[in-house]
This record gives structure tokens, C-alpha cells and sequence, in this order.
């Protein structure tokens, strides 16, 4: 396909090139504190080195101990290093400010739309998702020419793999609107026997050749790597596992492999550290049979406190340097180790969790707090205290780990499973799938509108392109849309309840704030349907659109109906995800969405030294978010405390009885 020659300077880099850190894994794995920790190693050897947080809940700020904006900023009594957490929403606007106008031309060429069509759908469709913002921020960055290193604290697994497919996205989004420039230039050829390059064809070539800039960079193990944290446990040495099969097959280079919070030698006889000790060798040795000498496989031993602040941080170092040594003991069958929760009397029954009338359960919180188990745990009771409520469990987290924690076989299909109650179906979303079917039928429509209005091929690849525009995370949503159909009672088929596992804060956030953005979206697509609609009809388009557009007033609605939904906020008994828990809480109340549950997972220990001091520590964390709740305005939510388990619940008997465990705490002021 022709292309013009000339090129823009808007993204063009330094001469230099700075080498890039990206730091994986599972939510809640300690990523950040790692990322930081490499950054200060990066900066003390003498590299200018910046510390970039892409996840959209960030906690960068929380592990410095030092504000951070959406522009790099010295960290406090580190030199030569900056920190920033991007802001995804700001970041695309800023890379499409000196490009929508041209966009917006394309557009409106390659196109029967006039321009206010066209402006109204350009204002609601940007090119992407918050994944691809962040990189592009971070490409950005190192064209500064300010920076020798760049570590770059990802999102959990799922959206560090979204990220990282960022060149793909941008070369479809190249090829949407080289699609619609097309028509124009068979026109202009027609009318003037010869077509000349203009800008539009120049902001196309821009786009592609940042792409494919960022492809090399991305596969380029001299400039860049990515450090996988793990934890020694079951669940998480299965989503490592995933995760560099993923990146394997993205050639992306994994050079360490991080194992956080091994525990160390009891100062005394303890069950707890015993048991956690014997699964955590079964782990670590799996987890070194998984690089087998592709990375340097380290082993960082879990703080008596957490690590938060430049000299906890520096005090990491050491362990982030030299390669680990295989942990002391034998591998035999871990004893189950329940923690005794004293401070909680009663019982938290599945009635208080889930009242009568509750039809959408939501599960959410910073990763790896156990969101998965809690969420299975509360279904599972559900189903077996109501016999006669349809109950669905639904992982709408792009890294699923439901499975797992069942020790079932689970897919996109809803599926009983072995040992569940009979009444529950359990289902793994595949939230691209979904929206392919939906896609399609929009494509078909889009057909057979420009068949009716008499256009050309051409017309149809334009038109069809616009769909790749639909708003980021689309869908996900239209998945959700579609699962929550099944709790009207004219589809046919009937569940009463839904308990969804989100993805950790910043993607389950956006994907509760978003219905009211692919609302607007879908209505203005609609109202454009309906300007044309007495030359050409709505047809299939209008009426998938009508089916969206419902379902998405009905999703809305019932997220913020207090008396149908509830979400539950997960967390732990530390610092950092206490800050997360607490700012989430205040953008569930902004989006109007009911919080009526907080649960504090993994409370207690054992009983050496070691356990008992950790105790304290919870114990404190606890009532600081006590407190925090007695500030919180409006409705106080129910808070949970869920003890830790030796080896973690898995599987219906144990889920069923981790939930027998749970106690309510009272909010009183202290």
C-alpha cells in the first residue's frame, strides 16, 4: 500500500536510547516494592534511572513514602532518580491531542458521515486501552534523553501482556484509518490522475513506525527484560507459569525470576511457619525446574515489616543481586494450619454477606489478597445455605485463577463443577470472545446498511473500521452485559445471583465506570442511525445497538441499586494494601456503586516470635482501617476478618469451611 515518505518528529527519539526494566507477576506478589528496589540498585551504580507505575491503582507513591504525580519527579534522597505514576486517560489524550484533527479528517473522507458525526464518535472511541497508553507514556519518556533506565512497575498479569501487545494495537489502529484514506485516494486519483502524499498519509506512517519502534525495543534483549515476582505458593507458581509461556511466545526476553517473602527459620517449634515452610520448598523447586537457567532465579525473605521508604527499600538490595540458594528441608505433606482469630467473636453466616434480594456480588481489591478464594468461598455458601437460588461464580479477571482455587476444570461454558452444590454453575469470562460474536454482528450490520444505501466495498471497510474505535475495554463490558442478561427473567434463562471475581483495583474500576462511556458511545451511534434511518432503516445495526444500549441502562442501574448489588472489598493487614482499600472505597462512592463489605483476608499466624510479632502488626493495620471506615461518610460497610490457612483453601469442602471461619468485626470508636 502506497505510503507518504514524510515523517513527523512528534515521537522521534534521542540519540540516547535508554535500556528498560519491566517488572510482572501476579497482583499482590510485591511487584512495586521490587520495581522500586531495582530502581534505587539502577541509580546508585550510576544510571540516571526513572521508576514508571502504569497500573491504573498505583501504589509507587505508598512504597517511596513520597507524592508522586503524573510527571517524573526527583525521589527524595536518591540522586540520579525520578519517579511518576502515569495517568492512563491523560496520557492517551495527550498522544491524541496533535493527532485527532487529522484522525477526525480520515475519518470524515473515508466516510458518509458529515463532521459532526464524526467529531461525536472521535470525543467517545479512543484508539486503545489504558495498557497502550502506558507504554506509549513510558516511549515518551525515553525520548527525553534524560534517562539511562527505565523500570517499569506493571499491572498484574493479565494487563502487563495487554501492555506489551501495545505494537499490534497501534498497527490495527493504523490500518483502520489507512482503510478510509484509501477511498480518498482512489477519489483524488480518479478526479486528478495521480494521488500525492498529504499529512493524513504522514500521521499514518508516523503511527506505523512507532509501532514497529516498539516492537524491536519490546524483543530486544540488549534494551530490555522483564523481572518476574512470584511467591512461593501453589497458585502463583500456576499464573508464572502462564505468564512466561505468554512472554516466550511474545519473544520478550524474562533474564530474573524474583521469589518474594520466604519464611524464614522459626526461632521455635510453629505449625505455621512449618507448613508454610514445606509448601514453599514443594513451590520454589518447581519454580526452578520452570526457568531452568534461562533467568537468574533470586529469593527475597518476607519482612518482619513491610518495606516501605528509601531505607527499607535499600535494605532489599542485596537479595534483588545474587542468585538463590535452594531453601533448607524436606518436602513432605504440609499439616492444615487454621489461625485462631480471637479478637472477632461470632460468625459471619452467608445471610449477612449475602442478603435476601442480592442478584451481583463483586469481589475486589489489590491483588493477591485473595479476592479468588473469597469470592469462590461466598458462592459456594451461598448455594449451599439457598438450594433453590440459581447461583453463577464469574471470573472476570483476564488472568483467571477460579479454577484453580476449585481444583476444577473450568471454561467460558458455565459449568457445575465436581463436589459443588448443584445449583451453582462456575464460568472463566473470555471477555474478547464475547465481544468477537458481538463485533460480528455489528459488522453485518454495517453490510447491509451500505448494501441498502447503495455503497461500495470501500464504504464497507471504512464503516466497519470505525468499530476497532469502540472505547477501551469495551470488551470486557460487553461481556459483563451480556452475562447480566441472564438475570431478566425474559431471556428464558434465569439465575438469581452472580458473584463476580474482578481484575485487582484500577481494572475492575474501569471496568465499573465505563458503562456510563460505552452508553453514551452506543447512543451516539445510534443517533446517527437515526439521521440516515429514513433514507436507509436501521436494519440489524440499529437493533444489536438497541440490545446494547439496554442492556448497558439495565448494568448501570443495577450497579448502583444498593438493594441488588453489593461489592466486596478485599484486602490484607498491611500498609500498602489498606491505602489501596481505602482509595478504592472513595471511587466506589463517586461512581455511586454500594460497598457494603470490607473483608480483611489472612488474618493471624502462629505461635513463635516471629508469628506473634506479626500478629501485632495486623492487629494494628486492622484497627487503622477501622478507624478509617468510622471517618467514612454515609452507610458503614460490614467488616469481615477471614483467617490465614496452611496450605490455602482449595477446592468446595475447604472453601465451604474457610467461610465458616470468618468473623464480623464492629466499628467502635477507639
Amino acid at each position: 500500500m502506497p505510503r507518504s515518505k514524510a515523517t513527523s518528529t512528534a515521537d522521534r527519539q534521542s540519540s540516547r536510547s535508554p535500556t528498560f526494566r519491566f517488572v510482572g507477576g501476579k497482583g499482590g506478589v510485591g511487584k512495586t516494592t521490587c520495581a522500586a528496589t531495582l530502581g534505587l540498585l539502577a541509580a546508585r551504580a550510576g544510571r540516571a534511572t526513572l521508576i514508571v507505575s502504569t497500573d491504573p491503582a498505583p501504589s509507587l507513591g505508598d512504597a517511596l513514602e513520597q507524592p508522586l504525580t503524573d510527571r517524573p519527579r526527583p525521589v527524595r534522597g536518591v540522586a540520579r532518580l525520578d519517579a511518576v505514576e502515569v495517568d492512563a486517560a491523560t496520557a492517551l489524550a495527550g498522544w491524541l491531542e496533535k493527532r485527532r484533527g487529522l484522525l477526525e479528517e480520515i475519518a470524515l473522507r473515508g466516510t458518509w458521515l458529515d463532521a459532526d458525526d464524526v467529531a461525536s464518535l472521535m470525543r467517545l472511541s479512543l484508539p486503545g486501552i489504558d495498557e497502550v497508553a502506558g507504554l506509549l507514556q513510558v516511549a515518551e519518556f525515553a525520548g527525553t534523553g534524560r534517562y539511562d533506565h527505565i523500570v517499569v512497575d506493571t499491572a498484574p498479569t493479565g494487563h502487563l501482556r495487554r501492555m506489551l501487545e501495545t505494537p499490534a494495537v497501534l498497527e490495527g489502529l493504523t490500518q483502520v484509518f489507512d482503510r478510509m484514506q484509501a477511498k480518498h485516494r482512489i477519489m483524488v486519483e480518479a478526479l486528478r490522475g495521480r494521488w500525492t502524499p498529504d499529512a493524513a498519509d504522514a500521521l499514518l506512517q508516523e503511527i506505523d513506525a512507532q509501532a514497529r519502534r516498539l516492537e524491536a525495543l519490546l524483543r530486544d534483549p540488549a534494551q530490555s527484560a522483564v523481572a518476574w515476582v512470584t511467591l512461593p505458593e501453589r497458585m502463583a507458581v500456576e499464573e508464572t507459569r502462564d505468564g512466561l509461556r505468554a512472554l516466550n511466545e511474545q519473544h520478550i526476553t524474562i533474564d530474573r525470576l524474583i521469589i518474594n517473602r520466604l519464611t524464614p527459620l522459626p526461632r521455635q517449634a510453629c505449625g505455621w511457619c512449618d507448613g508454610r515452610r514445606i509448601l514453599e520448598l514443594e513451590s520454589f523447586l518447581a519454580l526452578e525446574r520452570l526457568v531452568e537457567g534461562a533467568a537468574t532465579l533470586v529469593a527475597v525473605p518476607a519482612a518482619g515489616k513491610e518495606p516501605r521508604g528509601i531505607a527499607a527499600l535499600r535494605r532489599l538490595g542485596p537479595h534483588l543481586t545474587k542468585p538463590a540458594a535452594t531453601p533448607g528441608g524436606r518436602s513432605r505433606r504440609a499439616r492444615r494450619f487454621t489461625a485462631v482469630l480471637t479478637t472477632a467473636p461470632g460468625i459471619a453466616d452467608a445471610a449477612a454477606i449475602v442478603p435476601a434480594g442480592t442478584e451481583l456480588l463483586l469481589f475486589g481489591g489489590k491483588g493477591g489478597v485473595g479476592k479468588t478464594t473469597c469470592a469462590a468461598a461466598a458462592a459456594i455458601g451461598v448455594a449451599k445455605s439457598s438450594p433453590d437460588l440459581r447461583v453463577l461464580l464469574l471470573s472476570a479477571d483476564p488472568a483467571h485463577s477460579v479454577g484453580d482455587v476449585l481444583e476444577a476444570s473450568v471454561s467460558d461454558e458455565p459449568r457445575r463443577i465436581r463436589g459443588g452444590p448443584p445449583n451453582l454453575l462456575v464460568r472463566e469470562l473470555d471477555a474478547r470472545r464475547a465481544f468477537a460474536t458481538l463485533r460480528d454482528r455489528l459488522a453485518d450490520g454495517v453490510d447491509e446498511l451500505i448494501v441498502r444505501a447503495g455503497g461500495a466495498g470501500a464504504d464497507q471497510q471504512a464503516m466497519r473500521g470505525l468499530l476497532d474505535l469502540a472505547p477501551p475495554g469495551v470488551d470486557e463490558l460487553a461481556a459483563i452485559v451480556d452475562v447480566t442478561e441472564t438475570l431478566d427473567v425474559k431471556t428464558g434463562v434465569r439465575c438469581d445471583l452472580i458473584v463476580i471475581d474482578t481484575a485487582p483495583t484500577g481494572h475492575a474500576l474501569r471496568l465499573l465506570e465505563m458503562p456510563a462511556l460505552v452508553h453514551d458511545w452506543v447512543k451516539a451511534i445510534m443517533a446517527i442511525l437515526l439521521k440516515y434511518q429514513p433514507a436507509v432503516g436501521l436494519g440489524r445495526l440499529g437493533a444489536t445497538l438497541l440490545r446494547l444500549s439496554q442492556g448497558l441502562g439495565r448494568l448501570r442501574t443495577l450497579l448502583q441499586d444498593a438493594s441488588r448489588t453489593r461489592f466486596a472489598v478485599v484486602t490484607r493487614a498491611a500498609s500498602l494494601p489498606r491505602a489501596e482499600t481505602v482509595r478504592l472505597l472513595a471511587r466506589l462512592r463517586k461512581a455511586s456503586i454500594p460497598a457494603s463489605l470490607v473483608i480483611v483476608n489472612a488474618v493471624g499466624a502462629g505461635t513463635c516470635p516471629w508469628c506473634r510479632a506479626e500478629g501485632r502488626r495486623q492487629q494494628k493495620e486492622v484497627l487503622a482501617l477501622s478507624s478509617e471506615l468510622i471517618r467514612r461518610r454515609g452507610e458503614k460497610p460490614l467488616l469481615l476478618l477471614a483467617p490465614g490457612v496452611v496450605p490455602p483453601p482449595s477446592g468446595c469442602a475447604d472453601l465451604h469451611a474457610f467461610l465458616g471461619e470468618w468473623r464480623p468485626l464492629r466499628l467502635t470508636r477507639r
